[in-house]
């Protein structure tokens, strides 16, 4: 049973997505317990094809009646569809889920917690981050196994002493291939407008939030005229966004990442935190060299110098490192490929359903030990 608090749109969900689909192909039970998207989130499309159970109380926002009631609900799921594994997801499903597996007592299945990307920076302020990392840190003892999405997230999580290095696992996400579309066409599809002919273009695609540096991609963006930015995604910075852009930088509003990586030239990911960016590994296995801030777990995904440029979490450093690559079209079509081929392989929806499968059976020895 997976636990989730609002299955919105972004990489938690496409992970999320994948992974049910590919246990169900391999004969596994499963469901996703969840409860709606709130305020100006939107479900992602992908919520319509994984075997939800909503929970009327459970959602985004804390609110301490409904978070006791969504508990309730969910230890009545629990004990109903007796799992053998509950995986709970992100903080607040984290916290409910745990909670209501742990009030079961000794008949409790074996729990593990995925960290998608941790709140230790990025978000929060330093108040409200001692509260999270107290409140995860008591959790992560309660549960059998602590999955990371990606080396960099481990080594934080270790390093903040919220969970025990022998208690973490690293998981990667799968993300299925696809097919590119001629460029001309997907911008097209887009709604983008008319770009200069022979220009350059660079993708964002993210949410527009605080935390992914919109303002560090509108810097880069003054820095190469040249250069023509598409920015893919929505968010409470999107208004100030279209605001501040310049000339040569469009936003367009959410994209279907196929159709978004099929109109670039390249990727350009300029976050202050991330766990496993989605958007790189699309990019990858659309052929595209990146630049990325060194955020979080993204230079696990970008190799420097082999798949893209690993950049300072500066606009300088980041219209540098696609100065460079527009500069040198045979070292960006070699990145691309080699992008490719590492994406096929190290981001398979076969390799992220073996390793939740060993993280399973783990967290199930350790249970009965």
């Amino acid at each position: 049973l997976h636990v989730i608090a609002r299955v919105n749109l972004g990489g938690t969900a496409r992970w999320l997505e994948t992974l049910t689909a590919e246990q169900i192909a391999a004969g596994d039970e499963v469901a996703v317990a969840t409860g709606q998207v709130q305020g100006d989130e939107v479900e992602d499309p992908g919520a319509g094809s994984m075997p939800l159970v909503r929970l009327s109380r459970l959602g985004r926002a804390v609110s301490p009646l409904d978070d006791v009631w969504a508990t309730r609900e969910l230890r009545e799921l629990i004990g109903d569809l007796k799992p053998d594994v509950v995986n709970t997801h992100t903080a607040k499903a984290g916290l409910v889920g745990r909670a209501a597996a742990l009030s079961l007592g000794r008949n409790r299945p074996a729990l593990v917690h995925t960290v998608h990307g941790h709140l230790l920076t990025g978000y929060f302020s330093p108040l409200a981050v001692r509260g999270i990392s107290t409140s995860e840190r008591l959790m992560a003892s309660a549960s059998d196994l602590v999955l990371a999405a990606g080396e960099k997230v481990r080594d934080d999580l270790v390093a903040a002493g919220i969970v025990g290095a022998d208690k973490v696992r690293v998981v990667r996400p799968g993300v299925r291939d696809f097919d590119r579309i001629d460029a001309a066409a997907a911008r097209v599809q887009l709604g983008a407008p008319a770009l200069r002919s022979g220009a350059v273009v660079a993708g964002w695609l993210a949410r527009v939030v605080r935390v992914k540096r919109p303002d560090r991609l509108v810097g880069a963006a003054l820095r190469t005229p040249e250069v023509e930015y598409l920015v893919g995604g929505d968010g409470v910075l999107r208004e100030g966004l279209d605001q501040r852009a310049p000339a040569n930088l469009h936003s367009l509003g959410w994209a279907d990442p196929a159709t978004f990586w099929s109109a670039v030239d390249l990727a350009v990911l300029t976050s202050d935190n991330e766990a496993m960016p989605y958007s790189l590994v699309e990019a990858g296995l659309a052929g595209l060299a990146a630049v990325t801030t060194n955020a979080g777990s993204a230079a696990e995904v970008v190799v420097d110098g082999v798949t893209g440029l690993v950049v300072d979490k500066d606009p300088g450093a980041v219209a540098e490192g696609v100065r460079a690559l527009v500069a040198d079209e045979p070292l960006r079509q070699r990145m691309g490929e080699a992008a490719r081929a590492r994406a096929l392989v190290e981001f398979s929806p076969e390799r992220m359903l073996g390793e939740h499968r060993s993280a399973y059976e783990e967290a199930l020895s350790r249970q009965h030990a």
